[in-house]
């Protein structure tokens, strides 16, 4: 689920409370409800798009059309609190596929997130488990062998062969080793949501998603597990983006 992290400029959070329209999941991304006739002032993105991004809901929320006696405002407006900070950065799990919770695709599968080296090479990462996707410009780490812990920005992709890095790793790759790719790095300028809006997807080509600019990416090779911090580019409440 999306968490908030922090402000760029090392503000504060700010807490509005907004009108729903539709069951709402905990941390998934919400854009604004655009709609006059709807009862809702938020909705649901899309995978790839995030227009007029408003933040991530802080818990669960449902929509019920009748009044109710609830004695929890929250649930009897049918409302859903929401940071709006535009400055915000907000925290993804990366899922190993469209579905949240997917783990990190392992070298047996393909297109895969960790890469078992074929050939020994201080920058060639020679898989073809590397698939398909192009991942030229996220993030490459060294998970087991000489160079755990070491971390490479992807220069090249080969369909199918491999990853190429530029900056060449200290110690050889050698056969056997293991390194876990995600397709996020600071270059990037989007984030590809999971189907249900609370993950980043993490088997896509790099560039691919919304419109949100990536601040900071944390791989743990060790637990095989990473996020991906980010910023709307398309912030409701940024002048910047109307």
């Amino acid at each position: 689920m999306g968490t908030w992290v922090r402000t760029l400029d090392g503000g504060n959070g700010y807490f509005l409370d907004f009108l729903v329209k539709e069951a709402i999941t905990a941390g998934q991304v919400l854009v604004r409800e655009d709609t006059a006739t709807q009862p809702g002032e938020v909705e649901d993105p899309s995978t790839t798009a995030a227009p007029d991004f408003i933040g991530c809901a802080s818990s669960a929320a449902t929509y019920n059309a009748a009044p109710t006696a609830e004695p929890n405002r929250i649930t009897r407006e049918n409302l859903v609190r929401v940071i709006v900070n535009p400055l915000s950065i907000w925290r993804f799990p990366i899922s190993g596929g469209a579905t949240a919770g997917t783990a990190l695709q392992p070298a047996s599968a393909s297109p895969a997130n960790i890469l078992a080296q074929d050939t020994a090479s201080t920058t060639v990462v020679a898989d073809t488990a590397v698939g398909t996707v192009n991942m030229e410009g996220g993030l490459i780490k060294g998970r087991t062998g000489a160079n755990v812990g070491a971390i490479r920005k992807i220069a090249a992709h080969t369909d199918n062969v491999s990853e190429t890095v530029t900056m060449a790793f200290v110690n050889s790759i050698a056969v056997g080793d293991t390194l876990i790719r995600v397709p996020y790095s600071r270059r990037g300028v989007n984030m590809q949501l999971t189907s249900n809006f609370v993950e980043a997807d993490g088997i896509i080509a790099v560039g691919t998603g919304a419109a949100f600019a990536i601040v900071n990416v944390i791989i743990d090779e060790a637990q095989g597990i990473a996020w991906v911090d980010v910023v709307s580019r398309d912030h409701f409440y940024s002048p910047e983006s109307a």
